[in-house]
């Protein structure tokens, strides 16, 4: 074997090995946005663009316990959520600057995947936030309205 064909390899391999490196770095160091009500605190996704706020946690067949999603929308109003392609149940949790304003406990994921007549889940008044998180939590945790959410994100 060449001089030439064994630095080739050795450089292949060190680029391969630095790669994934870098991969394991951004995974392991990449921050995650918490979200805190009553000293429980959830690392969340954060939903900001139009597709995120439309997809959410739909299609998934599963979230952690300590995690969520968080949805931000930029005006405060009472936006209605529903549980469209959704496979598990959630907790619905509708925040306005930093309070909690309507919780929906255990709310199902539909029997019928292709039902067209979904069940609608709007606040008591404008929000700017939506937390989502596994259901029963809200009730295990005890949230509830007037509650302080304190958010970071990153």
């Amino acid at each position: 074997m060449s001089l030439n064909k064994i630095i080739i390899g050795f450089i292949i391999i060190l680029i391969l090995f630095s790669g994934f490196i870098l991969l394991q770095l951004n995974k392991t160091n990449a921050p995650a946005s918490k979200v805190t009500i009553d000293n429980q605190t959830f690392s969340v996704e954060v939903a900001t663009t139009s597709a995120q706020l439309q997809q959410g946690l739909s299609g998934r067949t599963s979230l952690p316990k300590d995690q969520g999603m968080l949805f931000i929308f930029k005006t405060a109003a009472p936006y209605p959520f529903w549980m469209k392609d959704m496979k598990f149940p959630l907790d619905m949790i509708f925040i306005n600057n930093n309070k909690i304003v309507t919780i929906f406990q255990n709310v199902p994921a539909p029997k019928d995947p292709n039902t067209t007549n979904l069940p609608v889940y709007a606040p008591d008044g404008p929000v700017n936030q939506v937390l989502e998180i596994n259901a029963g939590l809200a009730k295990t945790d005890n949230f509830k309205k007037g509650d302080t959410v304190t958010v970071k994100l990153k």
